[in-house]
This record gives C-alpha cells, sequence and structure tokens, in this order.
C-alpha cells in the first residue's frame, strides 16, 4: 500500500527522545509531551519510544537507542513507518554528511522522519531549509567547544583542577566563585565520597552513584589527602629511588601490607582489588606530586584541541577517540597546588626509569606487543587460584653472549604473579611449547575425526542450510518483480505524457505513489540477486572451508602467527588451569558429529563428545556452544604421554597428559 493510503488509515510511529545533560533547558518530559501533542493532532499512533539521556548528540556512536533505532527500522517487520522528534537538534547535533546517511537509511526502509516543531512544510523547499539547520545545530557545538577550551584553559592558569579523579594521595577542596570555602571532597576505594569540612571533619558520605551538585562558579584545587595515603605516595618514590624495587615489587609489598589500592576492585570490572605495576608506574610518573598541575596531554575532543595555548580545530573525523597531545602542548602550571615530594626525589626517579628502560632495550611502554606477541593463548588461560588470565612471560639465563644476548625460555604465567606479585598468586609456569603443542595437537584430532566421520558432505549442508535462507526457488518472485518494475515505469511515462495543467496535482500524487511502491521494489531485487548469489556460492565456500580444514598440518608448519592465533581461537574456548594441582581443563567449541558416506551416523545418533572429564556425556544433538574439556595434569619425572581411557558408561573419556622426559618439575626449575 502506498504512503499517502497509510497516512489516511493508520500512521503507526515511534518517538525519539534525547538531551545532551541533567541541566538541559529542553528536558526528556516537555519532548515526549510536545511529540505526544503533534501525533494526536496529525493522526500519528506511537508504538513505541526511543530514548538516549545525557548523551551528546554531536555523534551516533554513543547513542544506543538512536542506533538500535536505525536498526529496527531495517527490519523486515518493522512496525513503525514514521519518527517523531521534537527539532533537528534533539535528531542530532550530526554534520550534513552524517545526518543524511542515517535520514538515507530510514527513507530507504520506507521510514520517514519527522520534525515536530520546526514548521517544515512537506514539500522540497523541505530540502533546502533542513541541511541548513542542521549545519546551524553542528555549528553550535563547535562554538561551545572553542568557548569551553577557553574556560578550561583560563580555570587551569590559575592552578585549578579542570575535572577528572585527583590522583592517590590528593583530595579535591572545593571554593565559591568569590573565594570561599566550600567543602573538600575524598574519593572512597568503594567509590563513595567523603565531604569533609575545612578543618578535615567528616560531614556526610555520598554513595556511590550519587553526584554533588556544583554551580558554573564554583572551582577546586588538589590539597594533601589523609596521612596514611600521603605516607604511601612517599614510600613508592623512596622504595623505587633508594631501595631499588621495581613496580612489582613495590606493588606486592603495598599487596602484602594489606594497604587498599586506589580503586580497590569496585570502580569496575577492568579493576582488581590489589595494586599493580600499572598503578605504581602511573604513580612514578605522575609531577602532580611536585605539585605541578599538568593538563592536555590527552585529549578526545571532537572539534579543538589545543595547540600553543588556544583551542584549533581537529583535523579528521570528530571524536575519533582518545590521542596523545605533543608535549609541547601540555599546559603546565608549576607549583599549583602543595607538593608531596621534593622535586629531587622526583627527578631522581626519572632518571632511573630512564636507565631501566635504556638497559632493558625497552623504549615503549605500551606498544602494542600483543599483536606481534608469538604467544597463541594469551587471554585464553585462567587461574584457579586467583582468577586472573595467564600471559606469555619469558625469562633470560646465564651469561650474555658476544653479541649481548641472553639465553631466553618462553613460559605463561599468571597475570596476578606477573602484575601484583606472590601476594596476589604464587609463582608457577608453563612451558609454551608444551601447552601451544598439545592443544594444536588436540584441535588436529578434532579436525581429523570430524573430516575422516563424513564432515565434507555434512559441512556442505550447513553451509548450504545457512546461506539458502528463504530463496526464491524457480525464480517465479524475480520474474514478477521485475514485470511490475516495467509496467510501473511504463504508466508513469503515461502520466507524464498526457499531464495537464488541471490534472497536475493528481499527476503528482500518482506518480508519488508509483515511486514509493519502486523503491521498495527494488530493494525486495536486491535481496533477491543477493540470495541467488549466495546459493551460487554455497558449494564454493563448502569445498574451501574442507580445503582449509584438511590442510590444518600445513598452517600449524608453516603459517604465520597471526593465522594460528586465529584458527586457536576459532576451537578453542578456554583453558582452567589450576596451579596447585598443575592440572587444568581446556573448553573447545563443539562440532556436530557428521554423518558417514553410507548414511549411518555416529553411535547413538549423538553430537560429539562434550565432556571428556569424565563427568558427563553427549549433548544428543551436536548444537554449538558446549564446549569439549579435557584434562592435562602435569606431572614431574614421568614419561609424556597420552592416555585414552573409558568413563563409567563408556560415553565419554578423559585425556590424561603427564609431562616427563624433556620437562622439568612443576616449577620448571625457576
Amino acid at each position: 500500500m502506498a504512503r499517502d493510503e497509510r497516512r489516511d488509515e493508520y500512521q503507526p510511529a515511534v518517538g525519539y527522545l534525547r538531551r545532551s545533560t541533567d541541566r538541559q533547558e529542553q528536558s526528556i518530559g516537555d519532548q515526549r509531551k510536545a511529540i505526544e501533542r503533534y501525533a494526536h493532532e496529525h493522526g500519528f499512533e506511537i508504538v513505541a519510544w526511543y530514548e538516549d539521556d545525557a548523551i551528546s548528540g554531536t555523534t551516533a556512536d554513543e547513542r544506543a537507542a538512536f542506533l538500535r533505532l536505525i536498526e529496527d527500522a531495517k527490519a523486515p517487520d518493522c512496525p513503525f513507518r514514521f519518527v517523531l522528534v521534537y527539532d533537528v537538534k534533539r535528531f542530532g547535533r550530526l554534520d550534513n554528511d552524517e545526518a543524511g546517511f542515517y535520514r538515507f537509511q530510514l527513507r530507504r526502509a520506507g521510514v520517514e522522519v519527522v520534525y515536530v516543531s520546526e514548521g517544515f512544510n512537506g514539500d522540497d523547499t523541505d530540502d533546502l531549509v533542513r541541511p541548513v539547520k542542521q549545519w546551524q545545530a553542528r555549528q553550535e557545538s563547535r562554538d561551545l567547544s572553542r568557548v569551553t577550551i577557553r574556560g578550561l584553559l583560563s580555570r587551569c592558569d590559575g592552578g585549578w583542577w579542570n575535572g577528572g579523579l585527583p590522583p592517590y594521595g590528593y583530595d579535591l577542596a572545593y571554593f565559591a566563585g568569590d573565594g570561599r570555602f566550600l567543602m573538600t571532597v575524598r574519593y572512597q576505594p568503594d567509590c563513595s565520597k567523603l565531604v569533609l569540612d575545612e578543618d578535615g571533619n567528616t560531614v556526610r558520605e555520598v554513595p556511590r552513584g550519587d553526584s554533588l551538585t556544583f554551580s558554573n562558579s564554583d572551582r577546586c584545587r588538589l590539597v594533601p589527602s589523609a596521612p596514611e595515603r600521603v605516607k604511601v605516595v612517599r614510600n613508592i618514590f623512596n622504595w623505587y629511588v633508594h631501595d631499588g624495587l621495581g613496580f612489582k615489587g613495590i606493588a606486592d609489598r603495598l599487596n602484602q601490607q594489606g594497604l587498599p589500592s586506589p580503586r580497590a576492585g569496585s570502580w569496575s570490572s577492568h579493576h582488581g582489588p590489589k595494586w599493580a605495576m600499572t598503578t605504581i608506574r602511573d604513580m612514578l610518573l605522575n609531577p602532580a606530586y611536585v605539585g605541578d598541575l599538568v593538563w592536555n596531554r590527552l585529549t578526545s575532543a571532537k572539534f579543538h584541541r589545543i595547540e600553543k595555548g588556544r583551542a584549533v580545530a581537529r583535523k579528521g573525523i570528530p571524536g575519533k577517540g582518545l590521542e596523545q597531545n605533543r608535549r609541547e602542548d601540555w599546559v603546565v602550571v608549576p607549583d599549583a597546588h602543595p607538593a608531596l615530594i621534593s622535586r629531587s626525589l622526583f627527578e631522581e626517579a626519572q632518571s632511573k626509569r630512564a636507565a631501566r628502560r635504556e638497559r632493558s632495550g625497552c623504549h615503549t611502554y605500551r606498544g602494542g606487543r600483543g599483536a606481534t606477541s608469538s604467544y597463541l593463548l594469551s587471554g585464553l588461560i585462567r587461574c584457579r587460584r586467583c582468577g586472573h588470565n595467564w600471559q606469555g612471560y619469558t625469562t633470560r639465563k646465564g651469561r650474555k653472549k658476544l653479541d649481548g644476548t641472553q639465553v631466553k625460555t618462553h613460559y605463561y604465567a599468571c597475570n596476578g604473579y606477573i602484575a601484583k606479585g606472590t601476594s596476589c598468586c604464587g609463582r608457577a609456569v608453563i612451558p609454551q611449547d608444551f601447552i601451544e603443542g598439545w592443544v594444536l595437537e588436540q584441535i588436529g584430532k578434532i579436525v581429523g575425526e570430524y573430516m575422516d566421520a563424513g564432515g565434507q558432505k555434512k559441512l556442505r549442508r550447513m553451509i548450504e542450510q545457512e546461506v539458502r535462507g528463504t530463496g526464491d526457488g524457480d525464480g517465479s518472485q524475480l520474474t514478477a518483480l521485475r514485470q511490475r518494475k516495467a509496467d510501473i515505469e511504463s504508466t508513469i511515462d503515461n502520466l507524464l505524457d498526457n499531464i495537464t495543467p488541471t490534472n497536475r496535482d493528481y499527476v503528482d500524487r500518482r506518480i508519488e505513489k508509483l515511486r514509493d511502491e519502486m523503491v521498495a521494489l527494488e530493494r525486495q531485487e536486491a535481496a533477491l540477486n543477493e540470495q541467488q548469489d549466495r546459493e551460487r556460492q554455497a558449494k564454493m565456500l563448502a569445498d574451501r572451508a574442507f580445503e582449509i580444514a584438511r590442510s590444518f598440518e600445513q598452517l600449524v608448519e608453516v603459517g604465520t602467527v597471526d593465522e594460528k592465533r586465529t584458527m586457536v581461537r576459532a576451537f578453542l574456548r578456554g583453558i582452567d588451569y589450576d596451579p596447585e594441582s598443575a592440572s587444568g581443563k581446556a573448553h573447545f567449541w563443539l562440532i556436530p558429529y557428521a554423518e558417514a558416506d553410507d548414511g549411518q551416523a555416529n553411535p547413538g545418533g549423538r553430537g560429539r563428545r562434550t565432556d571428556l572429564g569424565g563427568n558427563g556425556g553427549t549433548d544428543g544433538r551436536g548444537a554449538p556452544g558446549d564446549g569439549d574439556r579435557l584434562l592435562f595434569p602435569l606431572v614431574s619425572g614421568a614419561t609424556r604421554s597420552v592416555k585414552k581411557r573409558s568413563a563409567a558408561g563408556g560415553d565419554a573419556s578423559s585425556f590424561h597428559m603427564v609431562a616427563g622426559a624433556g620437562f622439568e618439575p612443576a616449577t620448571f626449575g625457576l
């Protein structure tokens, strides 16, 4: 049914609401009322609402509701044909390219955007006025960005804190615009905040998730925190400079003393409850501890960045992520707040850090080594003792050779031990070649068993079923669709040939309906053509997949590290390893068992074994998602072997892997 006919009967719509901050003058409630009033007056029925609250409209990347709206509109069973939004700004302060991109996606899906407060005429003039208003909305954000940076620079010049959490060892003292003291705020490890008076007495506690409200004229600066926190900061610098402890050694000592870390694992899932070497490193490099306020080291601004003390337009795509600024563009205010350590001690720490980096040959701290690492299983091994993941761990032994190198031995070790010391997790390692070789061996067995049992036939059928979907069969749908398109084109030509001033309005409406129908038909034709292409490629895909599976051994032998890592993650879900018993279980993705060429399925007609640990049977369906579990104890002094034994009932098996000849004891001599 054409769009005009739908307007006469039923106009399903959704409302989209957005505001940038909770101080915005046009609240979510006001937008909703205006949209509901417009819908009632113009015959729309609102079937759902999409809301992005306290989210900037300068980009769509962070607006989950907006992106969900776009995807819902493109769905085949989309229940709405209109999007009602308060104005151009609420749709987004996007540039015309980005705004047009999303409007085109909606229009292509047969969904129209209606701006309820803009007063558009609904004719061709809208295409002229809308881009102008969109540009104005975008320009307002650009102008605000420049003004905001100017204010932040002015505040920074006065030694005031420009936002964010204070460094460990400092609190934030707030002052009114006239210089009057307001309060001191101390951040707690459990994410709550203490509000203190001028004498340091606790006035109240602000629970996690609640915020404090300040006026635009209020400012804050760093002041020393509780004496015990200040003592920790000074100890860290003294231990590093005078006692010779490294990052991990300092973290381990603090953890052994039971001191809570700055975030104590309560701020997010990314932060553990103990001190880590990365925390120590960042503190030792922070010039705030000598009283200097350093700002603008990083930027994530969308429109402007600071260069040479002024705001300049940021090049490239707005909001493309966090970037490091050049050192000459940092804003440094010396002696902006009380120092916790002497400047000479801080400079000595920097000199010692530089000397250590030079000796180790490491010139970057986070240089993306994971992307080029030879370790295939980093992040896939989980420690049962402390819950951290295991990672690659390289040791150096013996004296240096004539070329300055040392013998390197490659292991996997718990990141809890590597980053936080023995107070978090005891020292235990697994040789890299052993565990990776074992995993690749199991994957090889899985692939071999699958292919030997008729996997090529099963694989081809699975791929064909996946790509075929609801195909056109004999192509009759596509033929009928193309005939209808030809009829519409002929009708439009006849209408244009017979247009007169008298019937012009009728012809325009009729052509608009026909063009709407043509757009829908073109979408259907594209979908059918794509489906036919996928069906033609099904056999080729199956043959290619079988070829890759058969070349598994060659991939293991000559493949690149990235190829091997991708292949391992396609089969291995993860490994749970217990350092106490030196054993673990590897969880593999399930592959449905194939039917043999003679038509006989695997015994019992069931799927591939889902429990190779001896405590379960089969899933009976071969559904993906359940992982195989392989048990591999590491026992010192034995002979390396693989033994297969039947479990109770004969349905499940367990693999026992023991380390012996050529392998060192459980500690591997370290």
